[in-house]
C-alpha cells in the first residue's frame, strides 16, 4: 500500500506523455491534405477499498489512456483547379495500391501520373501508390482523343470512392494511410458517395485547440512529475529515519 502514490502518479507521467505525443502528431500534419486528427480517451484504474467497513471510503489507482479516437468530420476544402486533385466528402475514402502490394485508404487525393513499363500512363499518389477505380482496379489515366490532354471528365468518373460500415475502427499506418479491420468492416465501393475534382480536403487538425491542449496536458504532466519527485522524497525520509 506504501507505493501506492507513486505508481498513481507514474500512470499519470506515462498517460499525458502519450496524450502529448498525440496532439504532437496532430500539430506536425496541420498542411497534411485529409489528415485526421486524433484525440485521447482518458479512463480510470481500478479503485480499491481502504476501509472494508466503509465501501464507500475508497480510492483510485491513477489514470490510463484507454483509446485514441480518430475525428473523422469534414474538413475545410480547398480549391486547386488542378484536374488531378481530388476531394472525398463526408466519410468517404480513395483505395490505393502500395508499392509492397497492400490495398489501403486514405483521404489525400493529391495524384499524379506515372508511366508503367509498357508505358501506360497510370495515376498514383505521392509515394507511389496506384489510384484505384470502383473496381480495385488501376486506373489507366484517359487521354483526349489526338492529343496529350487529360480527359478530365473521364478521369473524375474513373476515381473510385469507398465506404465503411464503421470507418472509425479504421487503423493508421503511416503515409497518411488507414487500413480495413474486423473493428471497421471491409471496404466496398460507393459510387454515390460525393467527390469533387480540382478540390483537396485540408487537414482537421484545429490548432488553437490542439494548443489548448498541449497548455492542458502538460501541465497536468508537471503535476504527476511533481508527485512523484514528493513520493520519492518522502520515501527517502522514512529509510533515513528507519537507519
Amino acid at each position: 500500500m506504501g507505493k501506492i502514490g507513486y505508481h498513481t502518479a507514474a500512470s499519470g507521467v506515462i498517460s499525458y506523455q502519450l496524450a502529448l505525443d498525440v496532439t504532437a502528431n496532430n500539430l506536425a500534419n496541420v498542411n497534411t491534405n485529409g489528415f485526421k486528427a486524433s484525440r485521447p480517451s482518458f479512463a480510470d484504474l481500478i479503485y480499491t477499498e481502504r476501509n472494508n467497513n466503509n465501501e464507500e471510503t475508497q480510492f483510485g489507482h491513477g489514470v490510463r489512456v484507454q483509446k485514441t479516437d480518430m475525428m473523422f468530420e469534414q474538413s475545410q476544402l480547398r480549391e486547386t483547379g488542378r484536374e488531378l486533385d481530388f476531394a472525398a466528402l463526408d466519410e468517404g475514402f480513395f483505395a490505393v495500391l502500395t508499392p509492397e502490394g497492400n490495398v489501403n485508404y486514405t483521404k489525400d487525393g493529391a495524384f499524379y501520373i506515372s508511366q508503367n513499363d509498357e508505358g501506360v500512363w497510370e495515376l498514383c499518389n505521392e509515394y507511389g501508390a496506384y489510384v484505384l477505380d470502383y473496381e480495385g482496379n488501376r486506373i489507366e489515366v484517359p487521354f483526349k482523343e489526338g492529343t496529350t490532354d487529360i480527359d478530365a471528365n473521364a478521369l473524375r468518373d474513373m476515381v473510385g470512392v469507398y465506404t465503411f460500415e464503421n470507418p472509425y475502427g479504421l487503423e493508421q499506418v503511416g503515409d497518411n494511410y488507414f487500413e480495413a479491420n474486423a473493428s471497421s468492416g471491409e471496404a466496398f465501393s460507393n459510387p454515390d458517395a460525393r467527390k469533387k475534382q480540382r478540390w483537396l480536403e485540408a487537414s482537421s487538425t484545429n490548432v488553437a485547440n490542439e494548443m489548448s491542449k498541449v497548455i492542458e496536458y502538460q501541465r497536468a504532466y508537471q503535476l504527476n512529475i511533481n508527485m512523484v519527485k514528493t513520493h520519492d522524497h518522502l520515501e527517502d525520509i522514512i529509510n533515513n529515519l528507519r537507519n
